[in-house]
């Protein structure tokens, strides 16, 4: 980028490097064999969507269809306070006798879309953020513990295009193509039918986080999207939720406190003078 360059040029340069940083890494990660590979930005994190287990949710017709789609989860807390959730969600649900299973059908795409809810910026007391978190982690310098208020309704709205979630290990690298999108990193296996999924479609969603006006800011294009940043902060028409927070007892336990802290000291911290472009994304953006 040039500093002369306007904002509408800096996005369109952006945009265009994020998808060429793609379509490399995914040639790279096939070459390593790699399977499941998710594409999602560094403010947005994987999770079960609470909304797909949901006795509300419009994509089941009866308590019997929902009943029977949720099944292979029946602790959700427990199961996503362990190691590699994410990867286990999928062999269960691709194990189901019942292949006839819509759900089933939807994980076992090559490319599978995992929809996105958007959280605010509005802060919630104290006991609530570091509820289920250990005493000596700082809830507050991890967006995801910090912020548990969605922008939009649930079951209504999209929250942006989903994000593509791909098995490397069934793709062949001649159709991976010469470009790349943002949304479907590999136009030949992620459909459009897929990227439009409402959160809540399947077990898996992706949390994006707004975050702080400070973290905000401190980004490259940050100061030129202030006003954006005021329009999505105080909204709260999703309320509040905690679908997220089991990650935080199942990864202290894992690692034990003593790394655990080690490996989040830099986690919410805006350092004042950045030297190198690493350190600049690990502080910049909370877990």
């Amino acid at each position: 980028r040039k500093p002369r360059d306007t904002p509408d040029e800096r996005r369109s340069k952006n945009i265009r490097r994020h998808t060429y940083l793609l379509h490399q890494c995914s040639i790279h990660l096939k070459r390593l064999n790699r399977t499941w590979t998710a594409y999602h930005d560094i403010d947005e994190y994987l999770t079960i969507s609470e909304d797909f287990f949901s006795p509300d949710n419009p994509r089941f017709a009866s308590e019997e269809e929902l009943v029977k789609a949720t099944s292979p989860i029946p602790n959700r807390t427990a199961f996503m306070s362990e190691p590699g959730f994410v990867l286990r969600l999928l062999q269960k649900y691709m194990s189901e006798p019942n292949t006839t299973s819509p759900t089933h059908d939807d994980l076992s795409e090559t490319c599978l879309h995992a929809p996105r809810a958007k959280y605010s910026a509005v802060e919630s007391p104290r006991e609530l953020t570091q509820k289920g978190v250990p005493f000596y982690i700082n809830a507050d310098r991890l967006d995801t513990l910090r912020y548990r208020y969605r922008t939009t309704r649930r079951k209504l709205d999209r929250n942006g295009l989903a994000k593509g979630v791909i098995d490397l290990s069934r793709i062949q690298m001649q159709k991976i193509g010469a470009w790349s999108m943002v949304h479907r990193p590999l136009p030949y296996y992620c459909t459009k039918r897929t990227v439009v999924w409402n959160y809540g479609h399947i077990p898996l969603g992706i949390q994006h986080y707004l975050g702080s006006l400070e973290s905000f800011s401190y980004r490259s294009d940050g100061n030129t999207k202030r006003k954006g940043w005021y329009q999505q902060a105080f909204i709260t028409d999703g309320g509040p939720d905690d679908e997220i927070r089991p990650w935080i007892q199942g990864f202290c336990d894992s690692v034990g406190p003593t790394l655990a802290l080690e490996l989040l000291k830099g986690a919410g911290i805006l350092p004042k003078k950045v030297d190198d472009y690493n350190s600049a994304i690990n502080s910049t953006f909370g877990l």
